[in-house]
């Protein structure tokens, strides 16, 4: 295999070595430049499959050089490194065209993974790395090997993650490999979904809160950010944060200290933050709902999380690992699964994706009273020639079905956002999470969220 070869702009000579070193012994050749001008003149002689050059260079900056870079090789991807601290320059340069931004000093791990991710984008041969562990992370498909690939790459930096994807393509169980793939795996792994919590508590619920701090305050507590100690905050859904919250989430991750409701103590924040969402938060900052400045904070390491549908060839090995697992907690023999079954499964397009499999799954084992999973077993709407058929529309005189499909329909519309779903619907969350339960709607996550809110 062709070896891809990298152009390093630095005018730093023993860090352009350093850089240079580390990339070639993941597998890619190198070039090297000390300013703009030397960039472009072995641009048009050998053609990188991708750039990297530092902001600050002698003559032309790096985002200078990046526009002559797309003047002349649009199809280059280039990525720019800016010292922490200068995000506007990183914000500046995403505009003009790269691919990505590192913040130096440069993570070994962040710089590998961000020029792995790029030139898959741009259908680039990449080199093989080692056997990787999977975390709990089913399939063989290429995008659930460069995951893994990713994940093993990212896990010791303490960059902060993005992880995006559809609702229900398993953006925690990454959040939980990356943290468990890391050296901070013996310290706690906090979670936080900030659409499930009410917004009048997002503040305390994330920073803490001193005694008399507000009416019902009777103790002190350490909220999200600080309970997690040296570990890893997971912020799900983090799109829907409130902007007020979003405003002093940024302070947070620009100045490493929090301050408790009704204290005035700064309280060192050492937590890696991962966060994750399904909303198009480029929109969303279109339209005045997201900050840039925090999306480009939070953005260091992408990670985009495929829907089921495009990695088809990984259905097989979830359906069996589920079917497994439900046997096991029940305590049967393990069932097959019949081939007409499987292809039924494997054809339909899983609009509620892992987690809606493993639903379906569950359900299919705990019905059959057979050693094997059928055609039978499945629900109606997967049973269909393709699996792409709709659920068949309840009676007008079946009110329960109309009511259960409309809360399916309004699931499925906002991509499981249940806040946006009630909206829909005209009611409250709290109304709709009752009928989600009504419903047998709730899977194993809306359960626990149940028993805290009793706790």
């Amino acid at each position: 295999m062709t070896r891809q070869q990298i152009l390093i702009v630095e005018d730093e000579r023993n860090l352009r070595r350093v850089l240079a070193a580390v990339l070639q012994a993941e597998g890619f050749d190198t070039l090297e430049a000390e300013d703009g001008n030397t960039a472009l003149d072995l641009l048009a002689q050998h053609r990188p499959a991708l750039v990297l050059s530092d902001q600050r260079l002698p003559g032309m900056s790096g985002t200078d050089l990046l526009r002559a870079i797309k003047q002349r090789w649009p199809h280059v991807p280039v990525i720019i490194a800016t010292a922490y601290g200068e995000i506007q320059h990183a914000v500046e340069a995403m505009k003009a065209g790269a691919e990505h931004y590192l913040t130096k000093p440069v993570d070994e791990g962040e710089l590998l993974a961000i020029v792995r991710q790029t030139l898959s984008r741009h259908g680039q041969s990449l080199p093989a790395l080692r056997t990787r562990q999977n975390y709990g992370i089913i399939g063989n498909s290429p995008a659930i090997q460069e995951l893994l690939n990713t994940i093993e790459l990212v896990a010791p930096a303490p960059s902060n993650v993005l992880i995006t994807g559809e609702s229900g393509t398993g953006k925690e169980l990454v959040a939980r490999a990356i943290h468990a793939a890391s050296p901070r795996a013996d310290q706690p792994f906090i979670a936080m979904n900030c659409a499930a919590i009410p917004m009048e508590l997002v503040e305390s619920e994330l920073f803490g809160f001193e005694r008399a701090a507000f009416t019902g305050a009777t103790r002190s507590q350490a909220g999200k950010l600080e309970a997690a100690g040296q570990g890893t905050v997971f912020l799900d859904e983090i799109g829907d944060m409130p902007l007020a919250m979003q405003v002093k989430l940024l302070r947070v991750l620009q100045e490493r200290e929090l301050v408790r409701l009704g204290s005035h103590q700064r309280i060192p924040f050492r937590a890696r933050l991962v966060a994750a969402t399904n909303v198009d938060l480029a929109r969303a900052i279109e339209e005045n709902r997201f900050r840039e400045d925090l999306y480009y904070r939070l953005n260091v390491i992408p990670v985009h999380l495929p829907p089921l549908r495009e990695r088809r060839e990984d259905i097989p090995l979830l359906v069996r690992h589920f079917a497994d697992a439900v046997c096991a907690a029940m305590g049967r023999p393990l069932m097959d699964i019949s081939a007409a079954a499987m292809q039924a499964l494997t054809a339909y397009d899983w609009p509620g994706n892992i987690r809606e499999l493993e639903n379906v799954i569950e359900r299919s084992v705990v019905l059959s009273r057979e050693a094997e999973i059928g055609l039978h077993n499945l629900p109606a709407h997967i049973r269909a020639p393709h699996g792409r058929e709709q659920p068949p529309a309840a009676m007008p005189s079946d009110l329960p079905g109309i009511e259960r499909l409309a809360v399916v329909q309004a699931l499925e519309k906002t991509q499981g956002n249940q806040s946006r779903a009630a909206q829909l619907l005209g009611i409250s969350r709290k109304q709709l999470r009752t009928k989600m339960k009504n419903f047998g709607l709730f899977n194993d996550k809306d359960k626990a969220e149940d028993l805290e809110d009793v706790d």
